[in-house]
């Protein structure tokens, strides 16, 4: 009987995480200063995605042992507490991804935001952007060619630099409207005079 009480005792019990092996999800858990065998960690994991989130050291945790003995069971983590506290801004109506590097992911159901301090890479062969409306707030580089189908606004100035920053060439297919005036190396273009051969001045048009 007392076996039997033991063994129910154990089914679920609160520990703490004490040792991690760090290429697969295994870990060692002090239960009422009892350390277990290495147990597995519940993970998300089949043939179509694996989830892998690492878990840490002081981390408390959930040992389950459906036979009552803890070195046969496996790791539900984890369990917030004043060592590891719901994040700041936490409430009913909010999904939170927060990771110890300052990389955030968070949903109120209507508007999705990432926060990246550093950086921010995706890899694709295709990557497509379907939006009303795309605002981008930042020094842009692409390395690449572009092509843009439909009408190009720039508020500001243009530089071009061909290959080895030594001037590039514009090839413009169809009419060229400029309001305003047109400059080369020597000067004004739009404004310019010069001598006709008859001696009189021209001006430009």
């Amino acid at each position: 009987m007392k076996e039997l009480e033991r063994r129910l005792n154990n089914i679920i019990q609160v520990g703490t995480v004490v040792e991690i092996d760090k290429s697969k999800a295994l870990a060692r858990v002090n239960i009422l200063g009892r350390v277990t065998d290495f147990l597995p960690v519940k993970m998300i994991g089949n043939s179509f995605v694996k989830v892998f989130i690492p878990i840490r050291v002081n981390e408390q945790v959930l040992v389950v042992s459906p036979f009552g003995n803890a070195n046969s069971g496996f790791i539900i983590p984890s369990i917030f507490n004043k060592n590891c506290e719901e994040p700041s801004d936490s409430n009913p109506d909010k999904a939170i991804i927060e990771f110890s590097g300052g990389v955030r992911i968070d949903s109120d159901g209507k508007t999705v935001n990432v926060t990246a301090p550093v950086n921010v890479n995706v890899t694709a062969a295709t990557a497509t952007i379907t939006a009303a409306n795309t605002i981008i707030t930042s020094e842009t580089a692409n390395n690449g060619n572009v092509t843009i189908n439909g009408n190009l606004t720039v508020n500001g100035n243009i530089a071009m630099n061909g290959a080895g920053g030594s001037g590039g060439i514009a090839e413009i297919t169809g009419d060229l409207k400029v309001s305003g005036t047109i400059y080369d190396g020597k000067g004004d273009l739009t404004n310019h005079t010069h001598s006709t051969t008859d001696g009189a001045t021209a001006e430009a048009r």
